[in-house]
């Protein structure tokens, strides 16, 4: 059991937007931003591909704090009921005596525990958990949803099974570039990009599926301090 890597995973929670979108975005807007400039500058292709790397190390990082992030938000906002029959499907360890005083001493929540020895670095991973919470195949789920972006209100977005794949293809690749940086990349710049770009729309479907499911099955002590706090809000304006 590593205390470190729970209290670290916490610290890191904490300097992020709450929102697991939003955090998602802003990592990958970094690099995705930084690219778009160096393009408009007129790099080198060597440039631009050390750049693409960096983009695609940068964003799958993103797609992992994405799912963590996720995960933590079900446990905070869920009626508990929802998913404490199933923590033994995705934890089954056991902890020894003195294990169990160092998550005491150190203040650590069960759920923390959870969370942080959970691995989203593959797609068969963040199948079974989510899979597993929400009770219903979770990816089957992403791909029956159709959304707008809000900057291109006209053109309907959808996910299939090939974006899914590409998902899976690019978290190998990072895995290979972190091991070897000065690694070839397995396609063109533009098709690594456009790979890339597929990632956006398997998060975009996978936080409506997942939000959804956080709506549903808010804690009603949640929703009741909530509405504490709007109702004290109306009050002290009104005063």
């Amino acid at each position: 059991m590593d205390i470190e890597k729970v209290k670290s995973n916490n610290l890191a929670r904490e300097s992020r937007d709450r929102r697991p979108i939003s955090a998602f975005m802003e990592l990958y807007s970094a690099t995705d931003s930084a690219l778009k400039e160096v393009a408009e500058l007129g790099a080198s292709e060597a440039t631009k591909e050390t750049l693409v790397k960096s983009h695609l190390i940068n964003v799958v990082t993103a797609v992992e704090v994405y799912y963590r992030d996720m995960l933590d938000s079900v446990f905070r906002l869920c009626k508990p009921e929802l998913f404490e029959g199933k923590l033994k499907n995705l934890h089954d360890k056991s902890y020894k005596i003195d294990d169990l005083l160092a998550i005491y001493v150190n203040r650590i929540h069960p759920l923390e525990l959870v969370a942080s020895n959970l691995s989203f670095q593959n797609i068969g991973n963040i199948e079974k958990v989510f899979s597993t919470l929400i009770g219903k195949p979770f990816f089957k789920q992403a791909k029956q949803l159709k959304w707008r972006l809000k900057e291109k209100p006209e053109t309907e977005c959808e996910i299939n099974h090939s974006d899914i794949d590409t998902l899976q293809e690019v978290f190998e690749e990072r895995h290979l570039l972190i091991h070897n940086p000065n690694g070839n990349l397995s396609a063109s710049l533009a098709s690594t990009e456009e790979r890339i770009n597929s990632i956006f729309g398997v998060v975009m479907a996978s936080d409506l599926v997942l939000t959804q499911f956080i709506n549903e099955n808010i804690d009603p002590e949640i929703s009741s301090n909530k509405s504490s706090n709007a109702d004290g809000d109306k009050a002290a304006a009104g005063s």
